[in-house]
């Protein structure tokens, strides 16, 4: 008898630029159970970068719209619908259910309490950020390898790395990031520790990998 394969539960935080690509790629696995969390509605300001959607979507919820586009693709896959913020009040027992997290948010602020959540919880996650023509990607397995805090220990000001909304973002920097965010997922359920920061320039044509050290102070993962 074939054993069966394992049924990874892959938990999606935001489905906007780095979330439709991640979960488009991680769908065709053969065996992802999906959790999509999203509160909020496309926007005509959205489509050049949220692959998931187009024309027809404006105005309805991502999350749903997000499940229905993925399982018409894939029948089979098992799909957790979330129209809520990330953190709610049950951000605990919502990560506790699943394997590993994918960091679609665009909000600073969000990524580091996502970081400490998973970090928390003993969750590997794959955080992204970008801003104009450039970002990074980061594969944490907590107590393993260094997680976000390690590289910035506090939220940079807005004057040193300003939001999306502020600065602009490329459609295909994004989704090149939420694909670059599939691929590490797929490190992390395989059981790699090989893991790396990675940064990119689009302008430049640049890609730099290093992997960062644990911080033995670190105010997330460190012993204090």
């Amino acid at each position: 008898m074939t054993p069966e394969k394992p049924q990874f539960k892959i938990l999606i935080i935001g489905l906007g630029g780095l979330g439709s690509p991640a979960a488009s790629l991680l769908a065709m696995l053969p065996f992802a159970h999906f959790g999509l969390m999203d509160p909020d509605i496309v926007e005509p300001s959205n489509l050049h970068r949220q692959i998931l959607y187009d024309d027809s979507d404006i105005g309805k919820p991502k999350a749903e719209t997000a499940a229905r586009k993925l399982q018409a693709k894939h029948p089979n896959l098992k799909i957790e619908v979330i129209p809520e913020a990330f953190p709610n009040r049950d951000w605990e027992d919502l990560i506790a259910r699943y394997d590993l997290v994918i960091d679609g948010l665009d909000r600073l602020e969000k990524k580091y309490a996502l970081n400490d959540a998973c970090v928390k919880a003993g969750k590997p996650f794959v955080h992204a950020g970008v801003v104009r023509f450039g970002g990074q990607i980061l594969a944490v397995r907590p107590g393993v390898t260094a997680c976000l805090r390690c590289v910035l220990p506090e939220i940079p000001p807005p004057d040193v790395l300003p939001t999306c909304q502020m600065a602009g973002i490329l459609g295909p920097v994004a989704q090149w990031a939420g694909y670059w965010q599939a691929k590490e997922a797929q490190r992390l359920l395989s059981g790699s520790n090989e893991l790396f920061l990675w940064t990119f320039d689009s302008l430049k044509r640049e890609t730099r990998a290093v992997k960062p050290s644990r911080h033995a102070h670190c105010p997330a993962c460190g012993q204090g």
